[in-house]
């Protein structure tokens, strides 16, 4: 291995599914990402598919003291011919073979097919942190078995890497086990980056067009051949450059490859360059005014960003490019260079920009000013803060080195409490068991007397049963979510065996000191714990309008109140929306077996049937894992008080910027914030039509939500429980 000047944080194997002597997408996410990882204090070492040929695309690489690239067929000479290139299986006993000779401490890798085989070596669970790009569009349905894959590496990975908010959307929806690790890593750009200096207007009617990457059915390049000629006969001189060497073949189309290689050699108005470096690609392409990224409408669909067009865009080169969401995103509804997938809107959007010079720099300058956040610097900082997310060292050294037990009889809720545990003490094991312990005494017994701090959620059922059980020299936690000072189970438990008490809300902690005779350094205060990094992603265009509420059942919330609130909103603005998210009441396993609940539910069936112009604004939503996707288009959450207890889920949703709305109660204010308490129907009607009338408005009352969504931060969180766990 190379030794680096600085100290190493981590050494990564780093794989990507590409041949490295061609230039297209793959090969140059993967030297940009050993760029970035390089710069984050990493050894990178470099697993290449294909040996060395070109070292082009290498040349960003050259000098880097923490990077060793590995060429798979080294030493190898002429046994191997040139176009040899690794097999899956091949790679995977490669990095395996690597990993048990240096040992690392992430396997980053790109591909599905390689992910899949890695996953399944069951080598790297707890290092792996896959980027699978090659998913189904959202246009097509996966098949059984790509979920199955798609599970195993989940499954497998740490964190699994996606290119934009819409893959991770994506991946979650399809993919529970994925919810809590993926981690954006946008396409990156180099820093230094930016337009050809000194540049000047060319007259009315000219332009130079470029064209970078693979020449490919789907990318439109044979169709792009005829643009110069066709711009010539509306009386628009375009000159097209078309840089790359990478002819594709179509199945589709068995004579398309050839076609394509006569049209970018012969048709007027276009020069082929060939194959460049990246470097001189880039120096090539800042000379022209406009650059193509024309896609087929089958591809309009894609999870992805092009790197390609974010190049376009810091070199002042106006990329003309499909109207999907991800373009708007990046460059505003009125950018002038949308196109669809016909010849004819890439003519007349091509012809706007020659005949209007203003128009064409205003292009180029909303593509100038779209993409500092995709800078290298920027992309640096992301994975750096992602890494060392996983690298939390423990804070705290338990009493006889014993591990950690979180006990509970329903830990699904207990996510951000198992996170916490683990960063404050290395490992920790979870027993979920049944309430009543029927046969399972002795086992558990055994559970309990092996660790030497043991967290119980909830006074009920287990905290009686563990206080009278409790072993020489353990430590006992009662971690009480929901304070009833009243509840049996407290009553029973011998109180003085227990050395912390760690309450989620405030009051609880004041209300149970008051009600029994505890120590009060034995009462610590850890607000529920987030992930607030992980949930806060950008909100969706219109989310303002957009009311939520997660549940149906009237014994947990009163969709019939959002329902009623709904009305008077669409009397404001028919904009609104209300979206609940649950299963409907006929696809629960006890159908409707209470009497009170079905005459409810009928009663609000009934209701929107007679008002179908309110009917029509309301959508019920699946309860699947991805929530906090879900709270990106969500901009009011209707929440109904419940005790003094807080819902994660409505927690995750203020960290997500949404506006919790709560019934103005004793403790509501202190649960969710000042802003989150109404009186009244109309008062919690005239807010939400206040602040979506003005976005500054709704954006102090988002921003507010973040901030006491940040109060449950794993960082702010964590001392108080160290503080627990020792004493």
């Amino acid at each position: 291995m190379t030794t680096h000047s600085t100290p190493v944080e981590r050494r990564v194997l780093l794989y990507g599914d590409g041949n490295i002597n061609i230039i297209d997408g793959s090969t140059i996410w993967l030297v940009s990402m050993a760029q970035v990882l390089a710069r984050t204090n990493s050894h990178v070492t470099l697993l290449l598919k294909a040996r060395i040929i070109s070292r082009k695309m290498l040349e960003p690489l050259v000098g880097l003291d923490n990077v060793t690239i590995v060429d798979p067929f080294e030493g190898l000479g002429d046994a191997v011919p040139p176009s040899k290139l690794l097999s899956v299986k091949e790679v995977a006993h490669r990095v395996v073979e690597l990993d048990r000779a240096h040992r690392f401490d992430k396997i980053i890798s790109r591909g599905f097919a390689i992910s899949n085989e890695l996953a399944r070596t069951r080598e790297f669970d707890g290092r792996f942190w896959p980027y699978v790009i090659d998913l189904p569009e959202p246009g097509a349905e996966p098949t059984r078995e790509q979920l199955r894959d798609l599970e195993e590496i989940s499954l497998a990975s740490e964190r699994m890497l996606v290119q934009t908010e819409d893959s991770r959307s994506y991946m979650e929806y399809r993919v529970p086990a994925s919810v809590g690790k993926c981690v954006v890593i946008n396409p990156m750009i180099p820093d230094g980056l930016g337009p050809l200096p000194g540049r000047s207007a060319r007259p009315a009617g000219r332009l130079q067009g470029v064209y970078a990457g693979k020449f490919a059915e789907g990318w439109m390049t044979l169709e792009l051949c005829d643009v110069p000629r066709l711009l010539a006969e509306r009386g628009v001189r375009l000159s097209l450059s078309m840089i790359g060497d990478k002819i594709m073949q179509s199945k589709r189309v068995p004579s398309w490859r050839r076609r394509m290689t006569t049209a970018v050699k012969s048709s007027p108005g276009v020069e082929w360059a060939g194959g460049l470096s990246r470097d001189d690609a880039m120096a090539y392409s800042k000379t022209a005014d406009i650059g193509f990224s024309w896609r087929a409408q089958e591809l309009d669909s894609t999870h992805e960003l092009s790197t390609k067009v974010l190049e376009y865009c810091a070199m002042g080169v106006a990329p003309v490019v499909n109207r999907i969401a991800a373009h708007v995103e990046l460059l505003g509804e009125d950018y002038p260079l949308f196109v669809d997938a016909s010849i004819e809107s890439v003519l007349d959007a091509v012809e706007r920009v020659a005949r209007d010079p203003d128009l064409l720099e205003d292009a180029r300058k909303k593509a100038m000013e779209a993409i500092d956040r995709y800078r290298m610097a920027n992309t640096v900082e992301r994975i750096r803060a992602a890494l060392r997310a996983t690298e939390v060292r423990p804070s705290v050294r338990l009493a006889g080195g014993r591990p950690l037990l979180l006990v509970g009889s329903d830990l699904a809720a207990s996510r951000g409490t198992h996170t916490v545990l683990r960063q404050c003490a290395g490992e920790v094991r979870v027993a979920q068991w049944d309430p009543t312990l029927t046969g399972q005494e002795e086992p558990r017994l055994g559970e309990l007397s092996e660790a030497g701090t043991v967290v119980i959620e909830d006074a009920a059922p287990f905290l009686p049963w563990a206080t009278r059980r409790k072993v020489d020299g353990q430590r006992l936690i009662a971690h009480i979510r929901d304070l009833r000072t009243d509840e049996p189970a407290l009553r029973d438990a011998l109180l003085e065996e227990i050395d912390a008490f760690v309450f989620q809300a405030e009051p609880d902690l004041a209300a149970f000191a008051a009600a029994f005779d505890v120590p009060v350094e034995r009462l610590h205060h850890a607000p529920l714990p987030v992930d607030t990094a992980y949930v806060d992603r950008p909100g969706l265009p219109g989310r303002q309008y957009r009311v939520g509420v997660l549940d149906l059942s009237p014994s947990v919330a009163r969709p019939d109140a959002a329902v009623m609130a709904l009305r008077d909103l669409l009397a404001a603005d028919e904009q609104f929306s209300l979206h609940i998210r649950d299963r409907l009441p006929w696809e629960a396993d006890d159908h409707l077996a209470d009497q009170i609940e079905r005459v409810y539910y009928q009663t609000l069936v009934a209701d929107l049937v007679a008002t179908p112009e309110v009917a029509a604004r309301v959508a019920f939503e699946r309860p699947d894992a991805d929530l906090p996707t879900w709270y990106r288009k969500i901009g009011w959450l209707l929440v109904p008080r419940r005790r003094g207890s807080l819902d994660q889920r409505v927690v995750e949703a203020q960290a997500a910027g949404v506006v919790v709305l709560t019934p103005a109660e004793d403790g509501a204010a202190e649960l969710y914030g000042p802003d989150a308490p109404y009186g009244s129907i109309d008062a919690l009607v005239r807010t939400i039509v206040a602040a979506a009338a003005d976005p500054a408005e709704f954006a102090k009352l988002s921003g507010a939500a973040r901030l006491q969504g940040g109060r449950h931060d794993l960082a702010v969180v964590r001392p108080t429980w160290a503080a627990a766990l020792v004493g």
